[in-house]
């Protein structure tokens, strides 16, 4: 067994029950070891949470990275950002079904800003990078005509993010993918130059 699985394993614990209900000892059951075997790599639970957040940074962090680099249009950038993409990939990575970590994300979110002020820190910095992107795509679609040019990127970009977020926490049982067309439409039809193509 790996560091990455007990990450793994952990990460996917703590996402469907929160930190306070999960313990070493249901981490070393989720993946056929002893709590002896966790020790060896995590010295405590604070600390294989610590590491689990910083995969799931690290991860989301390389996804977003190589998939914002690669897009060319704004309006591919907001298909990307809003089509539920990231979920799609946390439930791969995880093995979670649509849906079930949702009810206990808001309770995580609480845990974590309580708890743990040095992750909720990098959750903003990292939230910050990503919205950071977003804006210089947006002024790069701007200088080429592809989107408005009268819009404020950073307010633009801050939307496009709490817009993205606000559909994850919604989930697919809420939000289907034709709602999810719906949005990233509308928000286009508000930025984006009417005759400019996909």
């Amino acid at each position: 067994m790996t560091k990455d699985n007990i990450i793994v394993a952990a990460l996917r614990l703590f996402l469907l029950r929160g930190y306070r209900n999960v313990s070493l000892m249901d981490v070393a059951n989720e993946i056929g070891i002893t709590k002896g075997g966790i020790y060896h790599y995590f010295g405590s639970k604070e600390e294989l949470f610590r590491a689990s957040i910083g995969y799931l940074f690290d991860y989301f962090g390389k996804r977003y990275t190589e998939f914002l680099s690669k897009e060319q249009t704004f309006r591919g950038t907001l298909n990307l950002l809003l089509s539920g993409e990231q979920e799609a990939y946390m439930e791969g990575l995880l093995n979670i079904k649509p849906g079930d970590y949702r009810a206990n994300n808001a309770s995580l979110a609480l845990e974590i800003m309580h708890n743990f002020p040095e992750i909720q820190e990098q959750i903003d910095q990292g939230q910050l990078r990503l919205r950071n992107i977003i804006k210089d795509k947006l002024q790069a679609a701007q200088e080429t005509g592809e989107t408005r040019g009268d819009l404020d990127a950073k307010v633009v970009a801050t939307i496009v993010l709490s817009v993205s977020s606000g559909l994850n926490v919604l989930g697919k049982n809420i939000i289907n993918p034709d709602m999810h067309q719906q949005v990233i439409d509308s928000l286009w039809q508000l930025i984006g130059v009417n005759d400019v193509k996909e």
